[in-house]
């Protein structure tokens, strides 16, 4: 059956860019003579950027305040979005596949939306989507499936979370989304900091690349396989065509 949306992450999902996410706070700290490694900094991922700023504002001290310290990683980052970031590998052909079958396509993301559009429209995909939704509209981190809620809401309104898919490398965004009822394809990212057991455990789909999906693979899944409580997916694409 052809699935009413499809809601992606952007960050590791759509755009190889958590390399980025794992050195830019250490790169922001030692501008104020302080020395952490990036797992200091894996206890605030899921938090939308200015909640991540208030935090290492309050606690390390760094900033004139947390908003002052928000421009400057903010303008770090977009210089990385502007120039550096590409596609993951075979996203461009599996949005394609997905936009032929007229499925609606939306993002649903932590980081800031300018900032989103301005890397996915370097890349020549931003058109792809006819939604992109963050956590700060939705009021919640990926903790909570509310951006994923209000993503489905904006791109396909009526439709319900088991007619939708949510495409994620985050391990908690993946267990948002599929305790919320969406079937999930979770991609690992070696880049980030998500374990590879844990993303395939939360996904109805596991791979390791876009490279190995095909829309077919969705198109016949069967949301039986998908029940509650399942500690492995349904298929493993890595092990399949990996």
């Amino acid at each position: 059956m052809t699935p009413k949306a499809f809601i992606f992450d952007c960050d590791g999902t759509l755009i190889d860019s958590m390399g980025m996410w794992l050195t830019i706070y250490p790169e922001l700290v030692a501008r104020y003579g302080i020395r952490m490694a990036p797992e200091d900094f894996a206890a605030t991922e899921h938090l939308a950027l200015p909640e991540e700023m208030a935090y290492y504002h309050d606690k390390l001290g760094i900033g004139q305040s947390a908003e002052a310290l928000l421009q400057e990683l903010r303008f770090m980052i977009r210089e990385k979005y502007a120039c550096e970031h590409e596609l993951c590998p075979g996203v461009r052909a599996f949005l394609d596949e997905a936009r032929a079958a007229g499925i609606p396509l939306g993002i649903a993301t932590s980081t800031d939306a300018d900032l989103v559009e301005l890397a996915l429209r370097r890349l020549g995909v931003l058109d792809f989507f006819s939604t992109l939704t963050t956590t700060d509209e939705a009021g919640a981190s990926k903790e909570r499936p509310d951006v994923y809620n209000l993503a489905l809401e904006r791109l396909a309104p009526g439709a319900d979370p088991d007619d939708t898919w949510v495409f994620e490398d985050a391990m908690f965004g993946l267990r948002a989304a599929r305790g919320a009822g969406y079937h999930t394809f979770g991609v690992y990212d070696a880049h980030g900091r998500a374990d590879r057991a844990v993303v395939r455990a939360n996904a109805s789909l596991f791979a390791t690349s876009f490279e190995q999906l095909k829309l077919a693979d969705i198109l016949e899944f069967d949301p039986a396989l998908d029940a509650p409580g399942r500690a492995l997916p349904a298929r493993d694409l890595a092990a399949e065509r990996g």
